[in-house]
């Protein structure tokens, strides 16, 4: 049977079920805790653990929003969707753009971080610029197997996410098992100085970072088998593993990397503590931990060093940072206690592996063992991120672009990978450049911006939806709701989720000093961009443009691989050879010729017939030469038969024909015989399709250019009427 194929520009493939919706929403959200717990330990402190509890709750309603919204409309475009539907065009593409940005930085910060937790094994890859071109290259490789198709990047999200779930909970249980203990946890904590209410308050607009990534769940739904069952399924899955594993987490780390303080000298000029020269405790770990160079200032309880360090040229040193506790004078010198942690300072860019390093000593073995362990199966699951991010950037770049809020072009589909390739290729080349800087801070300044307006937009999509169209049908719906008059509810998770989302997206702005100035200017010259281009097109701003739906029969071209053309040395049979070398160049086919040589009944099937031998033999080689030219593979068959019809059809079962291009006269109607006894044969028993050639009156049949035979084979071919000019061949 003939390959249908769907052509440039038509609609995503619906392949993905519940394992790899999860597995996708998994690599996204599980894996922001391989960077957002020592991001967010920086300044969180030993309260770390109720930062991602109480962003947790803020993330179920935000989960929960997403799941109602997406069963109810599946299609790629995440927020962007919902808002098109409760709102209009304009805010339509706010939330796209702004989602576009966060699914850029997922991309850019996930795959920073796999050389770093390969550096478990080559410590340079956590330096710069060698973590840098280890991210560009994993993007890179993605990419391509992203254009390659999203089965096979669904695939390996499922390895990939197994494995590294199983890694989560073995960590978490050897954590309880041997390193929590709750007094310690509680004596971390001193409010308004370990952390100060700022830190805190910084801590928590980061913290939200470990949980962006479920839209893309949403953004996946139109390639999803049901999505009105599988999505809600796959984000309640991913919300129970991801609850349990942050909170696991992030206690074991603070466990076995506790908050404590040092005691650094104050520069009575500047305010600021004075910069301090560290060296790597261990020289077989050159990136830390640290202890003091000089003898450490006094007060302090340990050589180690707590706080951040930077690498100038080939010296380490604690930057000059503001005094968060009181300034004491001693021995005529000013001093202050700052407060931090190993896991926020030496392992903030791979935090997990400082879990592991720090385990204790006498498990020396079992450090061993897991040290390669978790920095492999750390990088897998940032790659399934990664890959996570251009799924999504990709796919919400397809919406967008079929809804005419961005060029078309961007969302194109591969013709026969059926992925929105140039989206791919392009966000993914913009995910590089951010790479190449090296920092961290900048990345985590602008992830939480956009992620908090497409997570606004999403709550008060679904509650303005509840209002304005309650007899939609709703597959799921988000749990405690407040039923009111005309049919109608309110979703409350949906509205405190809203002003929760909001108010953290106020802080980012407020206190995320990069990430504000960043991010309204992708948001201006998006909106900037949107406007031109709708203008320019003569697009209303805020109404929508609809897709054209093209029918799902007409969708596909038609691709045959193996054609088989019965060749006599006729006219007719010569164009038809052809035109079997025209659809062979186009679709790469390969054409069997078949010259079947009739036997009378009063002959043995395994005559010589040399002059009919002799004349296959010729038409099967001019063939030949025909097809050399188009540059398709031919194969020449000669068989004889009591019945040409029932060979073609048998010859067409043996060579696994797709199609059979037969050629003949309009004949005169005997009998049953509507085309003539060998085509009538073919078209009522092949088991390939067929495409028959009828050609009309006038047309001239006789003789062959190849044996220059006949008394019209060198006679130009007369032009038909109106009437009887040839039409397209008939196809069973």
């Amino acid at each position: 049977m003939a390959r249908r194929k769907h052509r440039e520009g038509q609609g995503l493939h619906k392949v993905l079920g519940v394992p790899a919706l999860f597995s996708t929403a998994y690599g996204n959200v599980g894996s922001s805790i391989y960077y957002a717990l020592g991001v967010v330990a920086l300044s969180a402190l030993g309260v770390t653990p109720l930062v991602f509890i109480a962003t947790g709750m803020l993330f179920v309603t935000t989960a929960w929003s997403y799941a109602e919204a997406t069963a109810m409309l599946p299609e790629a475009g995440g927020s962007s969707s919902f808002a098109r539907r409760a709102f209009n065009e304009f805010v339509s593409f706010g939330a796209g753009w702004a989602l576009m940005l966060d699914y850029i930085i997922t991309i850019a910060i996930s795959a920073f971080f796999v050389p770093n937790y390969l550096a478990v094994f080559w410590p340079v890859l956590k330096t710069w610029p060698a973590n840098t071109i280890g991210g560009i290259a994993t993007v890179i490789v993605l990419v391509l197997i992203n254009v390659v198709g999203i089965k096979e990047a669904a695939r390996l999200n499922i390895v990939l996410a197994v494995l590294d779930l199983m890694t989560q909970v073995l960590l978490m249980v050897l954590g309880v098992i041997l390193l929590v203990a709750p007094k310690l946890l509680f004596a971390q904590v001193i409010w308004g100085v370990a952390p100060t209410w700022r830190q805190l308050i910084y801590g928590i607009s980061i913290g939200t970072v470990a949980y962006t990534g479920i839209e893309t769940v949403s953004n996946m739904a139109e390639e999803a088998a049901r999505p009105d069952r599988d999505v809600p399924r796959a984000i309640n899955y991913v919300l129970a593993a991801v609850l349990v594993v942050y909170a696991g987490i992030s206690i074991t780390a603070l466990s076995a990397m506790p908050v404590k303080y040092n005691v650094m000298p104050v520069d009575k000029a500047t305010g600021k503590t004075t910069e301090v020269a560290v060296v790597a405790k261990d020289p077989k770990m050159p990136n830390g931990p640290f202890v003091f160079k000089a003898a450490p200032p006094p007060g302090n309880p340990d050589d180690n060093v707590y706080l951040p360090a930077i690498l100038k040229g080939s010296q380490w040193y604690v930057e000059p940072l503001s005094p968060t506790g009181p300034v004491y004078a001693q021995n005529g010198t000013d001093y202050t206690r700052l407060y931090g942690s190993q896991l926020g300072s030496v392992y903030r860019e791979d935090p997990v592996v400082g879990i592991v390093n720090n385990l204790p000593s006498s498990l020396g073995w079992l450090e061993a063992i897991l040290r390669p362990w978790v920095g492999i199966l750390a990088a897998t699951i940032l790659i399934i991120a990664t890959n996570a991010g251009l799924i999504g950037v990709s796919r919400l770049a397809y919406s967008m672009g079929q809804h005419r809020q961005i060029p078309p072009f961007l969302g194109r589909v591969h013709p026969k990978r059926l992925t929105p390739y140039v989206s791919i290729i392009m966000f993914g080349a913009v995910a590089c450049i951010l790479i190449l800087p090296g920092s961290t801070a900048l990345l985590a300044d602008l992830y939480a911006f956009g992620a908090m307006i497409s997570f606004t937009v999403a709550h008060v999509s679904v509650v303005w939806l509840r209002m304005r169209e309650p007899e939609l049908e709703r597959p799921f719906r988000t749990p405690v709701n407040i039923s009111i008059r005309g049919g109608r509810s309110i979703p409350v998770l949906s509205v405190i989720g809203g002003l929760g989302t909001f108010a953290v997206w106020c802080v980012v702005v407020a206190t995320h000093a990069q990430g504000r100035m960043i991010g309204f200017i992708w948001m201006g010259v998006g909106l900037v961009t949107y406007v031109v281009y709708r203008k320019a097109k003569g697009y209303s701003l805020t109404k929508t443009v609809e897709k054209v739906v093209v029918p799902e029969t007409m969708q596909a071209d038609i691709d045959y691989d193996q054609i088989l053309v019965p060749i006599v040395g006729s006219r007719i049979t010569d164009e038809m050879m052809v035109l079997a070398c025209q659809l062979a160049t186009e679709k790469k086919s390969s054409i069997d010729g078949l010259y079947v040589i009739e036997v009378p009944l009063n002959l043995p099937l395994d005559a010589r017939l040399v002059s009919e031998r002799a004349k296959a033999d010729k038409v099967l080689q001019a063939a030949g030469l025909i097809a050399q030219q188009f540059k398709v593979k031919f194969t020449p068959h000669v068989v004889t038969a009591r019945q040409a019809g029932k060979a073609i059809v048998e010859e067409a079962i043996d060579r696994r024909s797709e199609v059979i291009i037969l050629g003949t006269t309009r004949k005169r109607r005997i009998g049953n015989l509507v085309f003539g006894r060998t085509a009538d044969f073919v078209l009522d028993h092949a088991q390939c399709e067929v495409l028959l050639d009828l050609v009309p009156k006038g047309y001239p049949t006789e003789g062959s250019a190849v044996l220059e035979s006949g008394p019209q084979a060198s006679r130009p071919r007369p032009l038909a009427s109106e009437g009887e000019r040839r039409g397209p061949p008939a196809t069973k």
